[in-house]
């Protein structure tokens, strides 16, 4: 029974080893490529979509406010993986104080 019971608590382990691994793997990708000519360049067409991504890169918040990198790309996606991360947090921490019967 001790191991049905363990079970679940070593995927939940195992699923935050996984996201916190891939976080810093991305972070250390970010942090090499900031600065160089191997950054993305972003297609600046007349497509809406893409005028949309140019106004939310170049506003405040991605280079004034949050800027551990040169790049506004990249402060914006770490910005919504850590978003992530918390919200995934969140969820764990209700799941685990308010558990299913």
């Amino acid at each position: 029974m001790s191991r049905t019971e363990k079970a679940p608590q070593v995927i939940k382990v195992r699923q935050w080893v996984i996201t916190i691994g891939l976080f810093v793997i991305v972070q250390l990708v970010f942090f090499v490529v900031d600065g160089t000519s191997l950054e993305p360049n972003i297609n600046d067409s007349n497509n809406l979509f893409f005028r949309v991504a140019r106004w939310l890169l170049d506003s405040k918040l991605f280079t004034e406010w949050i800027t551990p990198y040169s790049y506004p790309f990249f402060n914006m996606f770490t910005t919504l993986h850590v978003i992530a991360i918390l919200i995934s947090a969140l969820t764990d921490f209700i799941m685990k104080v308010f558990p299913k019967k």
